[in-house]
């Protein structure tokens, strides 16, 4: 696939998707019936960090009467040690590779299906770069995974100026 900017490797089957942004270039691939991948390149492109996990107990719940729905609720925890604790109940893994002559951040689900499934460079065109790029999709179906994994490898980007890029 090419989009000007970058060009892809993908199974033929997926299918450009074009969106108008306004501060970046983005758009979107659809992969069957289920499946959306976005992107997003521009100034202020996701860096696709899983929010921070707050684990809580069942009683500190219960005593402060929060909305339980953006945490992790166990029973017990004697003993807190939160940036292990909070690991083991993050939903997707993070791993970094160089892609294209760019240091890259890939992400994937723990748990096949439940988590994003993506790639996000911080700087496109050399260490001053505002411009940053991400390639994502989230709860996708296991071969969509596999198959984004395998073509976030071929990405290869063009150099535009683009509209809102500064000097």
């Amino acid at each position: 696939m090419d989009f000007g900017l970058f060009t892809l490797e993908v199974p033929y089957k997926w299918q450009q998707v074009k969106q108008n942004g306004i501060d970046s270039y983005i758009g979107a691939i659809a992969v069957g019936n289920t499946d959306t991948l976005y992107f997003d390149l521009g100034l202020y492109s996701n860096s696709l960090t899983e929010h921070n996990i707050e684990v809580i107990t069942r009683q500190m719940m219960e005593e402060s009467a929060t909305d339980s729905s953006d945490y992790i609720i166990v029973k017990d925890m004697p003993i807190l040690d939160l940036d292990l604790d909070a690991d083991l109940y993050r939903k997707q893994n993070v791993s970094w590779d160089t892609i294209d002559n760019r240091r890259a951040k890939i992400v994937f689900p723990r748990i096949s299906g439940r988590g994003m499934t993506g790639v996000y460079i911080g700087s496109l065109w050399g260490n001053s770069s505002k411009v940053r790029f991400n390639l994502h999709g989230s709860n996708l179906k296991a071969q969509t995974e596999q198959d984004l994994l395998k073509a976030i490898k071929t990405l290869r980007f063009h150099k535009r100026k683009m509209d809102n890029e500064e000097d």
